[in-house]
């Protein structure tokens, strides 16, 4: 029989899981309403309605949960926003994180819902409409800043100065690394017209499209000219192959890339340790895991010596891995070609 103890412990557990669950929906709500950019000052229940034209008796009671979820706090019957919600309205990577709320909230939720009904044989749905390409272009931003830092930690890549980014969505990736590396071209893939020129925007507001294109197409069919390039990327996009799509994929890579090029491949890895445990970081990637594989086009998180060996069976030799933010989840899978006697052929 569970003592009372031990009663208390399982029902704060359970509590957990519910207010988990409720939080999302009420950031998500004073984010999209305004609620929260007001209440930089702080300010009572009708005046809020008021400014915004909102329903008082809504806006009243969602003070009240946010303030019991310690999103805003209350003093003197006026409310005001904490630390953690002034860091989401002023962080630079803004957009990023209100595009991952968005994701969790109207892919991974609705997904991970429907997980007992997949288990049981219902077909799986394919990821890719429209608003869910452009939230997870925009959700990579996040660490984006870091990814370049770790790419220069990658052997070869501080000499790489052609470069290849496969499935450059929005282009800010290949966009970085042109600003960071000044004497580098680079040449970016998008299957999405619409991205590719959502790409070609983003190369010039950063004032690099001299020394960068964009193509529409499917990089594995592509007119590209083999030994031309230095550097490929391949930025969180690895989930979209199949073990056998990759083995073709590695293969053409390495192909297109001179002697000694480097292959980097972005990627969330399924980590479980003492640090991603106490950063929390185990629970997300795990979950994360089940979301793709909830979804017909989309495959698990790679096991790092897996992609290894079929690096090797492509023409890959010196191979590692770089991390690229706190807990290690996050890292470059990066493997080098064999000799630098490759001719190397003009971009084309």
């Amino acid at each position: 029989m569970t003592s009372r103890i031990g009663q208390v412990r399982w029902l704060r557990s359970l509590s957990g899981v519910v207010q988990g669950h409720l939080r999302l929906p009420l950031l998500r709500t004073g984010l999209c309403t305004g609620l929260f950019e007001e209440l930089r000052e702080p300010r009572d229940a009708s005046e809020l309605a008021e400014r915004l034209e909102l329903a008082p008796d809504l806006v009243a009671s969602w003070l009240r949960a946010a303030e019991a979820h310690r999103l805003i706090r209350c003093k003197e019957g006026k409310y005001q926003i904490g630390g953690f919600v002034r860091w989401l309205l002023d962080a630079e990577e803004v957009p990023a994180i209100r595009a991952l709320l968005d994701q969790t909230a109207l892919t991974y939720a609705p997904r991970l819902d429907q997980i007992s009904e997949l288990m049981e044989g219902a077909e799986r749905p394919e990821f890719g409409a429209s608003e869910e390409a452009l939230r997870t272009a925009a959700v990579s931003r996040l660490m984006e800043r870091h990814a370049i830092a770790a790419l220069a930690r990658v052997p070869g890549v501080r000499a790489a100065r052609r470069v290849l980014d496969i499935g450059c969505g929005q282009g800010t990736y290949l966009a970085g690394v042109l600003t960071h590396y000044r004497d580098a071209h680079g040449l970016g893939i998008e299957l999405n017209p619409s991205v590719a020129e959502e790409a070609r925007r983003t190369l010039r507001e950063a004032q690099v499209s001299r020394r960068g294109e964009i193509r529409v197409g499917d990089f594995m069919t592509l007119d590209l000219a083999e030994g031309s390039y230095d550097l490929a990327l391949l930025n969180n996009l690895i989930y979209y192959f199949s073990r056998e799509q990759r083995r073709a994929l590695f293969e053409r890579v390495s192909g297109c890339l001179a002697g000694h090029g480097v292959f980097a491949i972005q990627t969330t890895i399924a980590a479980a340790d003492r640090v991603t445990r106490a950063l929390g970081v185990d629970r997300s990637t795990a979950t994360f895991d089940l979301v793709l594989r909830a979804h017909r086009n989309l495959y698990g998180l790679p096991d790092p010596e897996e992609v290894f060996s079929d690096l090797r069976e492509a023409g890959f030799e010196e191979m590692g891995q770089i991390s690229i933010g706190p807990g290690g989840s996050l890292r470059y899978l990066w493997a080098r070609t064999g000799s630098p006697q490759r001719a190397r052929q003009p971009v084309r």
